[in-house]
């Protein structure tokens, strides 16, 4: 009854993984997942799956993601963040002008080194855990896209700006101020930053986390719009048996919802051409 999402805006100190558990234990939810983290000291949304939804999640973690970040410069720590011991590092002053030439060079840049705070697992171990057993690993590019970039405020006192950034799966805010820095001649580290949208979801929408009850869970009918699949009682009893549907009954291309008599009884997704498997069976 239970399954579906929920937006919330996630405060600081703690951590996603918690956001969920929180959930899960005020809701009296048999599972919960999130579409992506964010680290203890970010804020802003989070879309947290609940129940059979948590099956999923796939399709929200292709969605782009806006953040407003403020960017430290003449700043280093471990984490490329405050959330670390920060000291004082290499700063070679600049004006506003140089900083925006340097923004509008990163927002061409298709490639990113991530940083080794990630979670991104290399031969079964994530990047942070051998960061903490002071292992060096040679990271690879990962291919990202700046999908739209703004700098709000630059403040030439402090050396710090603050900018918003939409942005493609897998993008490191940290490494973009990393990488910016580099491009100012500077070290740069991230002061605050916020999630304020996951594709058309903005965080104006969510709730804090006391706030959030069973009535602020949005039922997957209503979160995705797939195209619906209508099927008789006879397809109906073998689909909920999780039967592999083909072009006798639609050639969609993709995923859609299966429904009889009005209720939604599946979801399936194509494995290959007009050949469909169910990803959920309500």
């Amino acid at each position: 009854m239970n399954d579906g999402f929920i937006f919330v805006d996630k405060e600081k100190e703690i951590t996603s993984f918690q956001v969920c558990n929180k959930i899960k234990w005020k809701l009296k939810l048999d599972k919960t997942g999130h579409n992506g983290t964010l680290d203890p000291n970010a804020t802003g949304m989070m879309i947290v799956a609940t129940n059979k939804a948590t099956k999923l999640m796939k399709y929200i973690n292709e969605h782009n993601k806006e953040y407003v970040a403020t960017i430290a410069f003449g700043k280093i720590s471990d984490t490329l963040d405050f959330d670390s011991n920060v000291l004082d590092g290499k700063l070679n002053k600049f004006n506003v002008e140089e900083l925006k030439s340097a923004i509008a060079s990163l927002k061409e840049e298709r490639y990113q080194i991530p940083p080794m705070t990630s979670a991104i697992k290399i031969n079964g171990k994530k990047l942070y855990e051998y960061q903490r057993d002071g292992i060096e690993i040679e990271l690879e590019k990962r291919e990202i896209k700046i999908n739209d970039i703004e700098l709000i405020d630059f403040n030439d006192d402090l050396y710090e700006c603050i900018i918003r950034l939409n942005v493609s799966k897998g993008f490191y805010v940290r490494s973009f101020a990393r990488d910016l820095g580099k491009l100012l001649n500077s070290d740069a580290i991230i002061k605050e930053l916020r999630r304020t949208k996951i594709e058309e979801y903005d965080v104006s929408n969510a709730k804090k986390l006391e706030d959030i009850t069973l009535d602020d869970i949005i039922k997957i009918e209503d979160f995705f719009n797939f195209p619906k699949v209508e099927v008789n009682d006879y397809i109906a009893k073998l689909v909920k048996n999780g039967v592999t549907l083909d072009n006798r009954q639609t050639s969609i291309n993709g995923i859609f919802f299966v429904v009889n008599n009005c209720d939604i009884i599946a979801i399936y997704e194509e494995i290959e051409k007009n050949i469909y498997k169910p990803v959920l069976i309500f």
